[in-house]
């Protein structure tokens, strides 16, 4: 019963005065419907503030492959998981050219459609799909 008297107190004070209880950080259902986000992202409900810094996205700075790597592990273990393009030497995880250092933002983008930089010199639709 003393819970339910403190929720109705907590409520009515917060409805003469809201002010009081606004929160400081953006909304980030609405921003995330402003700034697309991967699919798989997305149905994570992943925020803003799980990849960036701060509560002003017109502050945000690019990320780099630190950032990425933080989640999705070591260039290699990414590399390991897309093994299966390897049969025909093609996995870009692991290149011929980069081998692990290859810069994520070279083809993938969080924000923006992916490109697949190794179209820019290779013929890859016979072995490479679409990038996520």
């Amino acid at each position: 019963m003393k819970y339910v008297l403190l929720s109705i107190l907590t409520l009515l004070v917060m409805s003469v005065a809201p002010e009081l209880y606004a929160s400081d950080e953006p909304d980030w259902t609405s921003l995330a419907d402003e700034y697309t986000l991967k699919p798989h992202h997305k149905a994570l409900k992943f925020e803003c503030v799980m990849c960036h810094q701060g509560n002003d996205p017109e502050e945000y700075e690019p990320l780099e492959t630190e950032n990425c790597l933080s989640c999705h592990g070591s260039a290699k273990k990414v590399a390991d998981r897309l093994q299966f393009m390897d049969k025909n030497h093609t996995n870009p995880h692991n290149s011929f050219h980069d081998g692990y250092s290859l810069d994520c933002y070279e083809c993938h983008s969080e924000h923006e459609p992916s490109t697949n930089l190794c179209s820019d010199c290779h013929k890859t639709t016979s072995w490479m799909g679409k990038v996520p």
